[in-house]
């Protein structure tokens, strides 16, 4: 079955880097237009400017509504459709106040990873699906983690956010089928990124202790993800739908080489 995306119109959410600008590469390499959203004005714009003549770049705060319909609507006046929806933008924190047990999870890093996270993925799944009814036709591809699969220590927000967004997934799924319109869910592990970098691979045990829960012993690259985005938005998935495909290396299947 072709995989092409030949005259689909993307939009990819938190595109400025890592993960988000990997798939909005790989959506255009196949052949789709792709207008890159985020907070992140100049990154954002750069990025685009660097993908070439298919790209795009509308700044956008998923946290914001206003701000998400107004993405979709500049694209539907631009392209007049929307195939394929990543809500890709997402935070989590990387402070040492906030990485701590749950009795002491600072309030206001809860409120915000939710917004950004849960919150942020239904605007751009809401204000795609609008459109999306309106075609008869549609992919959207929310990002998740898995985090959101098994519970991680020190990350409450997150992991509640993300799992979250995996369930959300699938009622949506079952709700925008009848209207042409698959709902799936992509979870990655560990992915190499400026954060991750900084956070686990920049010491060397603690690099160590990350690898030992995965079994193709080494991070994931954001263009792993972006396959796998890619993949779920083609046609090659046209029966897929509610799914949370899981790209951790074989974190989650419970290898661990420490005992």
């Amino acid at each position: 079955m072709d995989t092409g995306l030949n005259d689909k119109v993307a939009i990819v959410t938190g595109a400025a880097q890592g993960i988000g600008r990997s798939a909005a590469e790989k959506l255009i390499a196949r052949g789709a237009a792709v207008v890159l959203s985020d907070v992140q004005r100049e990154a954002g714009a750069a990025a685009a400017a660097a993908l070439g003549a298919r790209a795009s770049f509308v700044p956008c705060d998923v946290a914001r509504y206003e701000e998400v319909e107004s993405l979709v609507g500049a694209t539907v006046a631009r392209f007049g459709r929307l195939d394929i929806m990543v809500n890709n933008a997402g935070i989590n924190s990387n402070r040492p106040e906030d990485r701590v047990t749950a009795e002491r999870y600072p309030l206001e890093t809860w409120r915000r990873i939710i917004e950004v996270d849960l919150t942020g993925a239904f605007h751009g799944s809401r204000a795609a699906a609008r459109q999306m009814v309106l075609q008869k036709s549609g992919a959207i591809i929310n990002v998740a983690s898995v985090a959101g699969v098994v519970a991680l220590r020190l990350q409450v927000g997150y992991v509640a956010a993300k799992a979250a967004v995996i369930r959300m997934s699938e009622a949506m799924a079952c709700e925008l089928a009848p209207h042409g319109i698959r709902v799936n869910v992509v979870s990655p592990g560990s992915v190499l990124t400026d954060g991750t970098r900084e956070l686990f691979y920049a010491d060397a045990e603690k690099a160590r202790r990350v690898l030992s829960f995965i079994p193709q012993n080494r991070p994931g690259e954001t263009r792993d993800i972006a396959d796998a985005i890619a993949f779920l938005a083609s046609d090659a998935a046209a029966y897929i739908n509610g799914h949370n495909l899981i790209v951790d290396g074989g974190w989650t299947c419970g290898f661990t080489r420490d005992f």
